[in-house]
């Protein structure tokens, strides 16, 4: 038996058939069978699917003797498969590289659950590529096993078959097949986020979803678009049988009107004198399913209109509603309009600034000032504010200064200077500073003076590929860090094209050339920053002036920083410090804090440590009121963190390379780690030589914390193997090191 059946109609489809075909076969997942269903085709898909399977057996063709349609092809393709899961593939579309192996691993990782959703792009004929905007309700996604049912906004979702993995016998059980006609999909899908009780999802494009120019049946003109009514009975049936609860009713309620009024505005969907019968049939259906709304009637103010022109209106009055939409949106053209000219104003300003600029830079460098930011002037905290708070020891007649938001100077040492990162005065600082410190680069707007000195201080030892290595990656044009700001859309992260991708590259290595020295704290964080930022430095590899206070660490140090977090004494802390992702919405926090809590002992607490990319969520902000769940991230640095907890329970975070020089368990939570290599890219594999025991699924998690194997012989070997190649450089005095090196390059 396969882990995954895939079931791919073709019907018309021999201009893409092979392709499709060929991107299953060639994932690198071989535990796969395809079933290919010839849906008595009139062009020559039969032959390439006999073509193809006479040179892979994981090929089985399946020639039916009449048409029987899409989803009756499919019911063909599903009662022929032998596999644990089935996932749908129609005959133009195709797999993204990485995909089968990313679904297995995450199906381990849920403990195989009935369903596994994932994300999707619309490749369309001219060879673009656009993205759904399904990454954000995916993100926002429990990270643990969920039910769909409650989470209404999964019906949001495109209702196609082929966005989700199911597991066989669950869709046995239900005895759930596909219907004849148009808008097959729909009914099936709601059924299936109505009934599964475990799903999990897949933040990342699975699916390469063909947009064709012509030949597509949802974008033809036919009566047969009426079939659309019949498919939301069968899905109001199945919320009738199940006695949904009404706010969920009304969601899939207004889903169905928007999409009555998508199909009666498509251009080609419908001919013009079937528009009018299709809208009195709409009306008869929104009449049948129509309740009283009024306890959630502020859900959707677009679709409760929609609604009462449906139930009052005539077709006449819905076209004039159409032309005032159209209106709508030519105002918010307009709004658009004069947006950008107010952008230009904003230029203009920035002009003016550049201008003071150049005025302070006639001015003499200040021999004594050092201008610190961290994170993009975010906070006060890892290898800059290590080297400042030394610097009052070693060269006190040095002025200091800090870039830094309002919000966050209040956590630096009263008396201390600082200017907002955006603020005017920071072109002086710019023009007349003598040192400059940053974990990160700063602006682009920074053109370095002769007798400037850069310290480039980084900000971890590199699992994840950065800088140059990026290119490499699918998300080379938004993750260039870390010594780059990401930008971000509506918080998204921006994909560029090609040409805009390089040229942040190169505009990351100008940056980057301002460079004197860069720190290292190991000789393999040399090497990977070597070609991953092939600049004109020198390194010092003296280790991180952030990880002095753990080298040096006292029990009264560790006391003091427990009693700092509200660790209770006797309590067994656990720090729980995940890293950031790509995705859309993603909190990155993906383990469920609640179910860990009740079966670890009331001694055990977390101390949660978010990235500084990330906020924690909802349900953890309320775990902190139990007591039993700290919040790490109000302290400004996340040594107080290290010292307070007594194990680390990490994914690919640097703070796995930093806690190592404690000495203490470590315990990693993979449960996407093959996704993320093969998205972000990494240096090494972290599973063959990681620094504890590894955790790759909720079970397994709660396993090795309940039972506290990360105590065990097994981890502390991994735990000295792990040392011994990455805690080489720090023993105490990296910052009073990296000092000395400052100055005497001034």
């Amino acid at each position: 038996m396969a882990l995954i059946s895939v079931i791919v109609p073709a019907y018309g489809v021999q201009a893409y058939l092979r392709e499709c075909l060929l991107s299953v076969l060639e994932q690198d997942f071989a535990d796969v069978e395809i079933i290919a269903v010839n849906d008595c085709s009139p062009d020559q898909s039969g032959a390439i699917i006999d073509d193809v399977a006479a040179n892979d057996p994981r090929v089985r063709p399946l020639h039916l003797a009449e048409n029987a349609g899409l989803g009756g092809a499919r019911n063909a393709g599903l009662a022929a498969a032998t596999g644990r899961y089935v996932l749908f593939l129609d005959g133009d579309d195709t797999l993204a590289p990485g995909s089968l192996a990313a679904i297995a691993d995450r199906l381990e990782y849920g403990d195989y659950p009935q369903l596994l959703i994932y994300d999707y792009a619309r490749t369309w004929w001219d060879g673009h590529r656009t993205a759904s905007w399904a990454a954000e309700i995916l993100a926002s996604l429990s990270a643990s096993v969920f039910v769909p049912s409650e989470h209404p906004r999964l019906f949001n979702l495109l209702p196609i078959a082929c966005n989700k993995v199911y597991r066989r016998d669950f869709l046995q059980q239900l005895g759930l097949e596909f219907p004849t006609g148009y808008y097959e999909d729909i009914a099936f899908t709601y059924t299936v986020l109505l009934e599964a009780t475990s799903a999990v999802s897949l933040n990342m494009v699975v699916l390469l979803y063909r947009q064709r120019r012509a030949g597509s049946i949802l974008g033809s003109t036919s009566p047969r678009h009426v079939d659309v009514f019949g498919r939301y009975d069968d899905v109001f049936t199945e919320l009738d049988r199940r006695g949904i609860a009404l706010p969920l009713r009304k969601h899939v309620f207004d889903i169905m009107v928007n999409h009555y009024v998508k199909i009666l505005r498509h251009a080609d969907r419908l001919a013009p004198a079937d528009r009018p019968k299709f809208y009195e049939q709409a009306r008869r259906s929104v009449g049948r399913y129509n309740q009283d709304w009024s306890t959630v009637l502020k859900q959707n103010a677009a679709s409760n209109l929609r609604i009462q022109l449906f139930l009052n209106r005539s077709y006449r009055s819905f076209t004039l509603y159409n032309r005032l939409d159209a209106m709508r949106v030519s105002l918010r053209r307009t709004a658009s309009a004069i947006y950008w000219p107010t952008r230009r104003a904003v230029r203009r300003v920035r002009e003016i600034g550049r201008i003071y600029y150049l005025l302070e830079r006639l001015r003499p460098i200040d021999p004594n000032l050092v201008v610190f930011s961290e994170y993009w002037g975010s906070g006060y905290g890892c290898n800059p504010r290590a080297v400042f708070e030394r610097l009052a020891e070693v060269a006190p007649n040095l002025k200091a200064v800090w870039l830094i938001t309002a919000q966050q100077a209040a956590h630096l040492p009263p008396g201390t200077a600082h200017l907002a990162p955006d603020s005017w005065r920071r072109y002086a600082l710019f023009a007349r500073g003598k040192y400059f410190v940053n974990n990160v680069n700063f602006p682009g707007a920074l053109v370095k003076r002769p007798g400037q000195v850069h310290l480039q201080t980084m900000h971890g030892t590199p699992l994840k590929h950065c800088g140059l290595d990026v290119l490499s990656s699918s998300v080379a044009s938004t993750a260039v860090d870390p010594v780059r700001q990401p930008k971000r859309s509506e918080g998204r992260l921006v994909a560029t094209d090609e040409a805009q991708s390089l040229r942040e590259f190169e505009n990351l290595l100008r940056r980057s050339d301002r460079w004197d020295f860069a720190l290292s704290s190991n000789a393999y964080s040399t090497e990977m920053w070597s070609h991953a930022y092939p600049c004109r430095y020198q390194w010092l590899e003296f280790g991180y002036p952030r990880n002095d206070a753990l080298v040096t660490s006292t029990p009264g140090g560790v006391a003091a920083a427990r009693e700092l977090l509200g660790v209770p004494v006797g309590a067994t802390a656990i720090l729980y410090a995940p890293t950031f992702r790509e995705a859309a919405g993603d909190t990155s926090m993906r383990i469920d804090l609640k179910a860990l809590l009740d079966v670890l002992p009331e001694s055990t607490v977390f101390i949660v440590r978010a990235h500084h990319t990330a906020t924690e969520t909802k349900v953890i902000r309320s775990l902190m009121e139990s007591g039993r769940v700290i919040d790490g991230s109000e302290v400004p640095s996340i040594t107080p963190c290290y010292l307070a907890a007594d194990v680390l329970l990490t994914d690919y975070s640097s703070v796995m390379f930093d806690y190592a020089l404690l000495d203490r368990p470590v315990v990693i939570y993979a449960d996407d780690w093959h996704n993320y290599r093969q998205t972000r890219g990494a240096y090494f594999d972290l599973l063959a030589a990681p620094p504890g025991l590894v955790a790759r699924n909720a079970r397994q998690l709660a396993t090795v914390l309940a039972g506290r194997e990360y105590l065990g012989p097994r981890s502390a070997r991994l735990r000295r193997e792990f040392r011994a190649r990455f805690c080489t450089y720090d023993d105490g005095r990296a910052a009073e090191r990296v000092i000395d090196a400052m100055l005497q390059a001034g």
